[in-house]
């Protein structure tokens, strides 16, 4: 079984319906999983788009409404300590942001955990550079890039 992880871009992406949608649909076929991290990051993403003018207010609130769906049909991880360990090695490793360092350590842990059980992970990102920084832990063949188009 391929489990997906999907990171905040990605999930901002299913959320409002831009760009290539065609492996998150696939994503939420099978079992998605994230970080704690993206039940904030989602909403927070959501009320940037509309303090910027993105977005009027009817839209805001629609667009919370499908993140609370979707973020319930999500697998969400915790920050459990191997989790951070992960994260700060990462961030030592590549030029990783916080938040990105956590999907990608909250990613590495549940990788090993799926692989325990005979299953793989696949990384999902709209960021090439978190793209790259999990290419080199996961493999490239590992790491779905989503397009803007």
């Amino acid at each position: 079984m391929i489990v997906t992880y999907l990171d905040t871009s990605a999930l901002v992406r299913l959320c409002v319906g831009e760009g290539d949608l065609g492996g998150l649909d696939e994503a939420m076929r099978g079992l998605p999983v994230t970080s704690v991290l993206a039940a904030v990051q989602l909403p927070v993403a959501i009320h940037a788009r509309f303090q910027r003018g993105a977005i009027d207010a009817d839209q805001r609130e629609l667009l919370l409404g499908i993140a609370d769906r979707i973020m319930g049909s999500i697998g969400q991880v915790g920050l459990s300590l191997s989790v951070r360990r992960e994260a700060v090695a990462s961030a030592a490793m590549h030029r990783l942001q916080t938040p990105d360092a956590i999907h990608l350590g909250t990613a590495v842990v549940v990788s090993r955990y799926q692989e325990r059980r005979g299953n793989r992970l696949r990384f999902c990102t709209a960021d090439r550079r978190q793209a790259d920084a999990a290419a080199a832990h996961l493999g490239r063949e590992r790491v779905l890039v989503l397009d803007d188009s």
